[in-house]
């Protein structure tokens, strides 16, 4: 087992076994392919959650809001056999289309968590759609927060390379 991996799982275990940072996490994720190539980043002000529900492994959930993006991150296991199963949502509002009411916007997402790591009602909402993409993650400690690293490539083809950083309540 990757030592670093495993230090950083235990001590996130140890730190944060049922974590919330009530603000002072942030992400950056880059799109470096496509029509919305950019990078796009996210405010310290967002919640990381970092937890164990009913009888499952310590797992990572973060959804973040700026003024042109969205970033969902759900990775369900944060073990080494498990650390490339992840979702990461990106959703880039492109403003406003002539002719058409509010502002439209484009989606790109990786899911590689496999069925059986899902609820029931995350199940219903890949509505078949399986395994999407392909991501590699990088999970570690530092200074008492977790930090996350992923690299990925949606099923059509976008490049996608981020990370975000879970501050550690005390």
């Amino acid at each position: 087992m990757n030592k670093r991996f495993k230090s950083a799982c235990a001590s996130v275990a140890l730190g944060a076994a049922v974590a919330m940072a009530q603000g002072g996490s942030s992400a950056s994720i880059t799109v470096s392919t496509g029509p919305h190539k950019g990078e796009y980043n996210f405010a310290p002000t967002e919640a990381c959650v970092i937890t164990a529900f009913t009888k499952k492994p310590l797992g990572l959930s973060v959804v973040m809001q700026a003024m042109d993006s969205s970033l969902s991150i759900d990775m369900p296991n944060l073990d080494e056999k498990h650390a490339n199963e992840i979702q990461i949502v990106l959703v880039i509002a492109e403003g406003r289309t002539p002719n058409k009411k509010g502002a439209s916007s484009v989606t790109y997402e990786i899911d590689t968590r496999p069925d059986a790591s899902l609820e029931p009602f995350q199940r219903a909402e890949r509505a078949n759609k399986g395994v999407t993409g392909k991501a590699t993650t990088t999970l570690m400690e530092k200074d008492g927060n977790a930090l996350l690293s992923f690299s990925g490539q949606t099923a059509t083809g976008v490049k996608l390379e981020g990370s975000v950083t879970c501050r550690k309540v005390v």
